[in-house]
């Protein structure tokens, strides 16, 4: 026969049941929006407590341009002639001052065509000199059969002189006549190649003067290509060098363009010195990089911006800071701050001087106090340095 339990047995789990989970409503009451941490004497508030309230202010905005340091001028160093190279007069990071030679080509070739020439030339002047004097005598020669000519032509119209002694006159004065013209035309000859060797001569002059390859700049070597025994060609690029004014490249998104003008000045952070400074937009790209949906803008650091820019190298890593219209945020002090793990959370405080716990969503940093995305609103009272305990 089955045993029936007392009534009183029947009721006491149905009791327990209700009186744990009032125990578990009494606990997590006010922490809805976020996980809460065991709290101190039924989460009372301890004594002399510290509180703050959250505010909600304006706080100016500003977005970060990334890019990098370059210089404001980059100059491909390379030859205008062809030759081998003897010697390389700089290395990579020497500073070099305009006009300083960079490098010494071979010139032995343009040297020995340049004594031929020469050579050639004085060969010529002497020809031409007696190019000179054959002219003067066939032009005097010339003159005398003309003459003789004319004489015996005018006996001849007298009938005082043979038509034979004219025929004669007639063909020493044709004679004399293409005597001298070929004189002329020697000379002229001589004079165009006179004139093509001085022209070769300047013109290998000038390409003796190319075998030094001199810097057209101030600025600094950055990148050397080229070592003895290699052969130069023209356009050929043998050094780099760099101007020793920086400029800062940054990219500016498309939606943040009408923030930025040519003129203005930024703040500017390069991570590397640890250092700030302020620099001037000098130019703004009107194209844009279709890739990134990005403008170029171009920076230059003023010396009265910045006295020492030695320091900043090309290729640096550069943040510009470009101001935005202020907006409003929600600040709370880092020490209101619970973490646990990774979850942020704060003690709000209640008017029974108690607190619970709420999770946060933290955003940027603006001098020891931080942004709140999301958990709080404003005007929350909250716990200065929350120790709850387990």
């Amino acid at each position: 026969m089955p045993r029936i339990l007392p009534r009183p047995l029947l009721v006491l789990p149905a009791v327990l049941l209700l009186l744990l989970l009032g125990i578990t409503w009494l606990l997590f009451q006010d922490t809805s929006s976020g996980p809460s941490r065991p709290a101190v004497h039924g989460n009372l508030l301890p004594p002399e407590s510290k509180t703050i309230v959250a505010l909600q202010t304006s706080v100016p905005a500003w977005i970060e341009l990334v890019g990098e340091v370059r210089p404001r001028g980059e100059i491909a160093v390379s030859t205008q002639v062809q030759a081998k190279v003897s010697r390389v007069l700089v290395r990579t990071g020497d500073r070099v001052e305009s006009g300083t030679p960079l490098l010494q080509l071979d010139d032995r070739e343009f040297q020995a065509r340049l004594a031929q020439s020469r050579h050639d030339l004085d060969a010529l002047d002497a020809a031409l000199l007696r190019a000179h004097n054959i002219q003067e005598r066939t032009q005097a020669e010339f003159d005398l059969a003309q003459a003789e000519f004319s004489r015996i032509n005018a006996l001849h119209a007298q009938g005082a002189a043979a038509a034979s002694e004219l025929d004669q006159a007639r063909a020493g004065l044709l004679a004399a006549r293409a005597e001298h013209g070929q004189a002329e035309q020697s000379i002229q000859e001589l004079r165009a190649g006179r004139m093509g060797l001085r022209q070769r001569i300047e013109e290998l002059s000038v390409a003796l003067g190319h075998t030094v390859v001199r810097a057209s700049e101030s600025g600094i070597i950055a990148r050397r290509d080229v070592e003895p025994g290699n052969v130069a060609h023209p356009g050929q690029t043998l050094l780099l060098l760099h101007s020793l004014e920086p400029r800062l490249e940054v990219h500016v998104p498309e939606r943040y363009l009408d923030r930025i003008a040519v003129g203005q000045t930024l703040e500017a952070r390069v991570d590397a010195l640890d250092s700030m400074f302020l620099a001037r937009v000098d130019e703004l790209e009107p194209a844009g990089r279709p890739g990134s949906r990005s403008f170029l803008a171009k920076l230059e650091v003023a010396p009265e911006l910045l006295r020492d820019t030695s320091a900043l190298r090309s290729g640096m890593f550069v943040r510009v800071r470009l101001s935005l219209p202020s907006e409003q945020y929600v600040l709370i002090p880092e020490d209101a701050v619970l973490r646990v793990g990774q979850l942020a959370m704060v003690a709000v405080v209640r008017e029974e001087a108690t607190y619970a716990l709420r999770h946060v969503r933290l955003g940027r940093t603006f001098d020891y106090q931080v942004e709140v995305l999301s958990g709080l609103q404003g005007g929350e009272r909250l716990w200065l340095h929350p120790t709850p305990t387990q």
